[in-house]
């Protein structure tokens, strides 16, 4: 299976402190990967990177055989690499269905267009029916767990080739958590390719194909998701035992 991301000696820095210290991955096409990894060592960073909102120090990031460095950040999402941010980032003040249509703000021009987005929008209210009971409230009256699958489908609207995640079990009710990671594994068998960022490493790794750890910017691990998780070095590090 042909790489979709390939990354190589990804260094950033901020100032005189480099976040990310020379990193190799590469997500293949139609995989879920992760990166994993104890708070500050510099995953967001990565994947900040990878979205053209903050500029490496060094390296190449390829998508699909194009190189992203050079490109702006809205550049980037037109070639079909979008990112849910930490924190959901979602507009408070708009009602779920303005936040939804701003996903697919960019390929609205034309009847054909506004034909294919509003099939989309039907299908991400589908796989988040949450969403259809709220589809005019205020986005900022949603719970957690909602306004993460709002981010989520916000993000499909914009028809991502690979779908980059940071951190959304943050914040989340156990229950919740699982229901999100679930539709994060039926998007990715409808075909769409995932990069996920995660500090809840165990369940990281049970969703993902393969798995990299990430520790003070350098990845010190990779393997398959079976792999790490029975890793007596993850094991002690990250799932307390």
């Amino acid at each position: 299976m042909s790489s979709l991301l390939e990354v190589r000696d990804l260094q950033v820095a901020y100032g005189q402190i480099e976040a990310v210290q020379g990193v190799d991955f590469d997500v293949p096409a139609g995989e879920i990967r992760t990166l994993v990894g104890a708070n500050g060592a510099g995953k967001s960073t990565t994947l900040l990177a990878l979205s053209g909102l903050v500029k490496p120090k060094s390296g190449s990031i390829r998508f699909d055989g194009v190189e992203l460095t050079k490109l702006k950040t809205h550049q980037i999402v037109e070639r079909g690499l979008v990112q849910v941010a930490e924190g959901r980032a979602i507009l408070t003040t708009l009602t779920v269905r303005e936040n939804l249509e701003l996903g697919a703000y960019r390929r609205n021009r034309g009847r054909k267009d506004r034909a294919a987005i509003a099939s989309d929008m039907e299908r991400v209210i589908a796989l988040f029916p949450r969403l259809h009971d709220r589809i005019d409230a205020l986005a900022g009256n949603l719970s957690g767990g909602e306004q993460q699958m709002l981010a989520i489908g916000r993000a499909l609207l914009a028809k991502p080739r690979l779908l980059l995640l940071d951190e959304p079990s943050m914040g989340l009710a156990p229950i919740m958590v699982q229901d999100i990671f679930k539709k994060l594994r039926e998007i990715n068998l409808e075909g769409l390719t995932i990069f996920l960022v995660e500090q809840n490493v165990r369940l990281a790794l049970k969703i993902a194909q393969h798995g990299y750890v990430l520790e003070n910017g350098k990845i010190v691990l990779d393997g398959s998701g079976a792999a790490l998780l029975n890793d007596p070095k993850v094991l002690a590090a990250y799932m307390g035992g």
